[in-house]
């Protein structure tokens, strides 16, 4: 017969190694990315992003905004004239320049921001943290815009 504390160690030095692959796991899932798509005008752009909190669309006369929110952090998607932004007065720290797009990027306040311009779209993520810069980076470098003409 097993004494209970010999039964307990078993059951413990099963329990331990179980109890770690879980931690590991779980620290190393990725969040869902999929494909949204977002008409704006003559324009659709498709871009690999995490699960949104929140997608709100508004039509203007000149144009389209889409706001789509996280929770560590904010994107806008627009076409059109006439809008400008907060962001669009920040003062970026560097730039990248091609014949597709022109970026931007900066700090403001604490928080990261990022302002892509190309094919008529202007797209904006800010109010993000150190630790979530990446994420919205590769948003940013996901980034396929395709033109087309409507009826």
């Amino acid at each position: 017969m097993i004494k209970n504390t010999t039964m307990a160690k078993i059951i413990i030095s099963l329990l331990i190694p179980l109890l770690v692959s879980c931690s590991v796991l779980n620290r190393n899932a990725r969040s869902s990315v999929s494909t949204m798509c977002v008409d704006l005008l003559s324009a659709r752009v498709a871009v690999d992003v995490p699960t949104p909190d929140c997608i709100r669309k508004e039509n203007y006369e000149e144009g389209v905004i889409y706001f789509v929110s996280f929770h560590d952090g904010t994107m806008i998607f627009h076409k059109g004239a006439l809008m400008r932004f907060d962001v669009d007065e920040y003062t970026p720290l560097g730039s990248e320049h091609t014949k597709k797009y022109k970026i931007y990027w900066g700090n403001e306040n604490g928080k990261f921001w990022k302002k892509y311009v190309g094919g008529g779209v202007r797209i904006y993520y800010f109010d993000v943290n150190k630790e979530s810069k990446k994420k919205y980076d590769n948003i940013i470098k996901s980034i396929r815009i395709r033109k087309f003409r409507r009826p």
